[in-house]
């Protein structure tokens, strides 16, 4: 095989897979709630869970998206009563994040559904060597690089 022809293969592989997981992750999901949730709305949860009192300016940053994706979000969540928005004693123009008791739900049922999620993936993986698994792991590396310089561009 010549050396463009692999890299071909890789990439139409590599496609393959993300236009795959990027379907599945589209879907909307129960977690141990009676709200279908998006990706997006779980790992706002997700973020919030993690960082407790986190304020909408420093959830943005963790995130990476802008101040107003996050405060559509958030006003989203609160509607569907998983998150809390309260006062920073300190300062009245700042709030601080907080889960709900759904949110809580919500944020441990995801966690739960990443460990199970990572347990099958794993199982798949298990016949690979450490050096089969570290040369995977570069190739993810130069990808990110390499899309990274394409995405400053």
């Amino acid at each position: 095989m010549t050396e463009k022809s692999t890299t071909e293969i890789m990439i139409h592989n590599f496609e393959k897979v993300m236009n795959k997981y990027n379907a599945w992750e589209k879907k909307p999901r129960y977690y141990e709630t009676k709200d279908l949730l998006y990706r997006s709305e779980v790992h706002t949860i997700d973020a919030i869970g993690k960082n407790n009192k986190i304020n909408v300016t420093e959830l943005a940053q963790y995130l990476g998206i802008t101040k107003g994706a996050v405060s559509q979000m958030v006003d989203k969540l609160i509607k569907k009563n998983m998150v809390n928005k309260k006062l920073v004693s300190n300062n009245e123009n700042e709030v601080s994040l907080e889960l709900t008791e759904n949110g809580t739900l919500v944020y441990l049922g995801h966690e739960e559904y990443h460990k199970e999620l990572y347990n099958e993936i794993a199982k798949h993986l298990n016949y690979l060597s450490n050096e089969n698994i570290e040369i995977f792991l570069d190739i993810l590396n130069i990808l990110d690089a390499f899309l990274e310089t394409k995405d400053s561009k």
